[in-house]
């Protein structure tokens, strides 16, 4: 039977990797779909250009729009040359390639789902029959997933107007079925309480565990950046000036700041120019740039991050890791953060702390 895993970001492949090999399935009866946005698909691209982990591959962008089968290469010339035009590659066709594709499964077992509220990820379940809906982890959105789907709550609360004007036009005009399935496996790195209707599978990352090299390790701090002032949770001055505080509780050793994707330019200006801090964009996700790329920094350091909670299980001791807390009191999202932090108090030990006083 077939398997198929729908990803959105880096991190979504990393743990579609320790899925298929958790749940013993066969490469060759593996397809993955690549549909990242325009800065995550090429790190996407790059990492399937390093491994062998499925049978089939599909970009989604290079599904024909013209062709009744998406596992066919596109045609050459004039239609070719059309499908590269930038208005083709937007989001509003997805849903053509999905039908497409789907129409071309048969006897799915599993379908592996990068990122639990994406509307097009959903419209595929829906479409298409499969025996087990399994959702990935996708940084610490799990946790507020599975709460929602434990007390159920309606698919649309919670999102603003313009989400929800959206979302009904992609229902109206592109005939989205975006709606829940009332049952589905979580395979989470999270202790989360599932819905009676849902069940739970710990992802402990034991093939990338048992795959970790030997890379060689520096007497550094990597600091994992986040979008925090830019999605609205502290101001930028705020978390620049709790960096600056970090970079002093480090004294002498030396800090390198890990960019995230949605880290805006003028912050990492403000960190490389103000702080003096060494600003660096990762190819890879941060778990695989450390166990397979290196170097490995002495100490790996955030503010909250998935990346703490995948590390901590794949490298246990051999890198100390720092949550250094922030005050979100003026945050929509500050219960969710608190919650993170006593998730961290519980594993607090000699290579993981947890620091609120800097």
């Amino acid at each position: 039977m077939t398997n198929v895993f729908l990803v959105k970001t880096p991190l979504q492949l990393l743990n579609a990797i320790e899925a298929r090999h958790y749940f013993n399935l066969d490469l060759n009866d593996c397809v993955l779909i690549a549909m990242g946005d325009r800065k995550s698909q090429p790190q996407i691209l790059m990492l399937l250009d390093d491994i062998n982990e499925w049978g089939e591959v599909i970009d989604l962008n290079d599904v024909d729009l013209f062709c009744d089968n998406p596992f066919e290469l596109k045609r050459n010339g004039f239609i070719k040359k059309i499908q590269k035009l930038k208005i083709f590659r937007k989001s509003f066709f997805y849903i053509i390639r999905l039908n497409k594709i789907s129409k071309c499964l048969s006897s799915v077992k599993y379908i592996f789902v990068g990122y639990t509220r994406y509307t097009y990820m959903s419209h595929f379940v829906n479409i298409t029959n499969h025996d087990e809906l399994v959702f990935l982890d996708d940084g610490n959105g799990t946790i507020n997933y599975a709460e929602r789907r434990r007390v159920g709550a309606n698919a649309v609360s919670g999102i603003s107007m313009k989400k929800k004007v959206k979302l009904y036009a992609k229902r109206l005009f592109q005939r989205v079925q975006d709606q829940e399935k009332e049952s589905a496996c979580f395979f989470t790195a999270y202790d989360i309480s599932p819905g009676d209707k849902d069940k739970v599978i710990k992802n402990n990352f034991l093939y990338l565990k048992s795959k970790v090299s030997e890379a060689p390790s520096i007497n550094e701090v990597y600091f994992i950046g986040s979008p925090l002032s830019e999605v609205g949770i502290v101001s930028s001055d705020y978390y620049v000036d709790h960096l600056n505080r970090i970079k002093k509780y480090f004294k002498n050793k030396k800090i390198v700041y890990i960019a995230h994707r949605r880290d805006s330019e003028k912050k990492l200006q403000i960190i490389k120019d103000k702080l003096g801090i060494s600003v660096v964009f990762f190819d890879y996700p941060i778990e695989y740039q450390l166990a397979f790329v290196g170097p490995r920094p002495l100490i790996l350091a955030s503010f909250f991050s998935a990346a703490l909670d995948s590390c901590r299980l794949i490298f246990g001791e051999k890198i100390n890791l720092v949550s250094f807390k922030i005050d979100a009191v003026n945050s929509l999202q500050r219960e969710s953060i608190n919650d993170l932090y006593k998730g961290y108090e519980l594993f607090k030990n000699d290579s993981f702390k947890v620091v609120s006083d800097y």
